[in-house]
């Protein structure tokens, strides 16, 4: 098996490691107190933490898929702009605290023994920022397809 080939399955098996083994048995590492400040915070860990292992799981599958194919190929093309939002995605449900739709404003709730904290995270410049990355590695994702396209044609014909 060449280099070409391990590499993307490697990648792969490292992405699922991090994105959904981890967070897997993250909650089996969280103290007692960390996990009931959690709960008093209504954060619901176990939908945020399946979130991020259902995108883990799609990414390392985009990986491999995206390694395995040639850098001409459309299925490239359609897997690194896959990956593009992928990437997108994990920064909403990070930034959102589990709440994709929330946009990165997160409303937290905390009861104490006789104060109620309410706490307002505004993170949508975060949001903006990351959405204009995302829209230019999209647009860099197509200009390297495309080069390559050009640079596999033969000499003297260019590529629909």
């Amino acid at each position: 098996m060449s280099t070409q080939r391990i590499r993307p399955v490697v990648s792969a098996i490292i992405t699922l490691i991090l994105f959904v083994v981890v967070p897997y048995m993250l909650p089996e590492y969280i103290p007692p107190d960390v996990n009931q400040l959690i709960a008093e915070s209504q954060i619901d860990l176990d939908w945020f933490l399946n979130q991020i292992m259902l995108v883990g799981a799609v990414t390392a599958a985009i990986t491999l898929v995206k390694g395995l194919a040639g850098k001409t190929s459309p299925i490239w093309l359609l897997a690194a702009l896959a990956q593009n939002v992928s990437s997108l995605v994990f920064t909403l449900i990070l930034f959102g605290a589990g709440d994709i739709l929330s946009l990165g404003v997160v409303e937290l709730t905390i009861y104490a023994e006789n104060a109620t904290n309410y706490i307002v995270m505004n993170m949508r410049v975060l949001i903006y920022l990351s959405i204009a990355v995302v829209a230019l590695s999209m647009i860099r994702s197509y200009l390297r397809w495309r080069e390559a396209r050009v640079e596999a044609a033969p000499p003297g014909r260019i590529p629909a």
